[in-house]
């Protein structure tokens, strides 16, 4: 698992790691605050919270899926609580968004090609999403595979650490798409996309960039933006062309047809993998990979 270099000179990671790298363990002790000490009395003070909480008091919670949350919120031990307390509550709602989809699909169905995690990370260490939406058949895939699809990819990836640490980029494409896609972007599925994404799965969102977009994504943005932050929606790209993306990442790291170097896109199958992971994740969390 050695790091490769880009063009300019910056070290990038594979996607899968099996340990962590120096950088990563720094990043952990100075920008989240974690230490072994500290580790420990936080995971006994969340534990006891989640012991006393009327919601959390019958589930078992892996160590791992705690830590997760401690690293989002930086070992605030108070929104960490909370945290978890609303991941409880959306998956206990939600539960059917969390399912993994028939595996067969990865077979017979195009439209499981919509999102790849890409092969390489970007040299700040974090996992590199690629979702092309004009990929997806709304008549060969249903809306809640397509959800479940994505929901799965964002919590098998932070069951490595080095995603925990770094987080995630993301590329959201929309070549491809019409009304018949935009149709399902409804204020109840836009909000729930928000619950899920901000108040469930413990990401580190550190970029996302959207890519021939539309005027129909405009109404769409438009009422979405108004649920996250300033911070949230200063990390959110809007990019006229697809050269733009290059003043944020490496060729090294982006495919071939977004100007980069990647022609291999297949991460050794890993999206079909973590479908596979995720029928074993239950609400308190699975093991890291390492």
């Amino acid at each position: 698992m050695l790091p490769t270099h880009s063009k300019k000179g910056e070290e990038t990671f594979p996607l899968e790691m099996d340990h962590l790298p120096e950088f990563a363990i720094k990043k952990c002790q100075v920008e989240l605050k974690e230490t072994p000490e500290k580790k420990l009395k936080a995971l006994q003070e969340v534990r006891e919270f989640l012991r006393k909480n009327q919601k959390t008091s019958d589930i078992d919670f892996h160590d791992d899926f705690i830590v997760q949350h401690l690293r989002k919120c930086k070992y605030d031990v108070a929104r960490t609580c909370k945290s978890i307390h609303n991941s409880v509550i959306t998956r206990s709602k939600h539960s059917e968004e969390f399912r993994s989809i028939k595996d067969e699909y990865f077979s017979t169905k195009d439209s499981t090609k919509v999102i790849r995690v890409l092969p390489k990370r970007t040299p700040d260490g974090c996992a590199f999403v690629l979702i092309q939406f004009g990929k997806w058949d709304p008549n060969e895939l249903e809306f809640m595979d397509l959800k479940r699809m994505i929901a799965t990819c964002y919590v098998q990836l932070l069951r490595d650490p080095m995603t925990q640490i770094n987080g995630i980029k993301a590329i959201f494409d929309f070549d491809g798409t019409s009304f018949q896609h935009f149709r399902h972007g409804t204020p109840q599925s836009l909000y729930l996309y928000y619950n899920v994404a901000f108040n469930c799965i413990p990401g580190r969102y550190k970029s996302t960039h959207f890519i021939n977009h539309s005027v129909l994504l405009k109404p769409l943005w438009a009422f979405f933006k108004q649920f996250i932050s300033a911070k949230m929606r200063s990390r959110i790209h809007f990019h006229s062309n697809i050269e733009d993306l290059l003043e944020y990442f490496p060729r090294s790291v982006l495919p071939a047809e977004y100007g980069g170097d990647l022609t291999d896109l297949s991460a050794k199958d890993w999206v079909r993998r973590a479908n596979r992971e995720q029928a074993s994740n239950s609400i308190g969390g699975q093991p890291n990979v390492y």
